[in-house]
């Protein structure tokens, strides 16, 4: 029996890295993470969320959570990481399909996402250094699913059709709790 096989575009390493740079989707990934979610641009009115998702683009929260709509999936973000000062994701491991149609990429990745909690550093929170050697308050464990689409009009030729996230976002949640950033009642809203 023949088992049908898809060529994949895998990479393990921490961080961007010019051989992720080489697959297009991957470069383009690496300018939307750097620039639009870990330079914070959803915090700024003046950037068009149609500039990088489909109209109909979708997010899945982790929590389970549907959101449709570029403009939505746009507020979705700024909702999701606006609580904290500062965020970075560093890559660690990621597969990338071509669409069997050829209209784009399909990629699961996992990730680090690291964050800057307000407040002061309270008693026995440790913290966690990132592979570049900064300090952050708390690290997230993650992993995303991504669908890519082709769009010649589009920077850089790529938009976002879909974002999945799968993470437990409690090791920042429970900094956010002991610095009175949110209340244990703001969970059960």
């Amino acid at each position: 029996m023949s088992v049908p096989l898809t060529p994949t575009f895998y990479l393990r390493a921490t961080g961007w890295t010019p051989t992720s740079r080489a697959h297009p989707a991957m470069k383009w990934m690496e300018y939307y993470t750097t620039t639009i979610i870990d330079g914070r641009a959803f915090t700024k009115p003046s950037t068009d969320p149609t500039t990088f998702f489909t109209a109909d683009a979708v997010l899945v929260t982790s929590a389970g959570v549907t959101v449709t709509g570029a403009a939505e999936k746009w507020a979705a973000l700024r909702q999701i990481y606006g609580p904290f000062l500062a965020n970075y994701h560093e890559p660690l491991e990621l597969f990338c399909i071509e669409k069997e149609d050829g209209s784009g990429w399909e990629m699961l990745g996992r990730a680090n996402l690291y964050v800057k909690i307000p407040g002061e550093k309270g008693d026995g929170e440790k913290g966690a250094k990132s592979g570049d050697g900064r300090e952050w308050d708390a690290v997230v464990v993650s992993a995303f699913r991504f669908e890519y689409v082709k769009d010649q009009g589009a920077e850089g030729g790529i938009k976002l059709a879909r974002s999945e996230i799968f993470s437990d976002p409690m090791p920042a949640v429970g900094v956010m709790l002991k610095r009175g950033v949110i209340k244990a009642e703001d969970l059960l809203k």
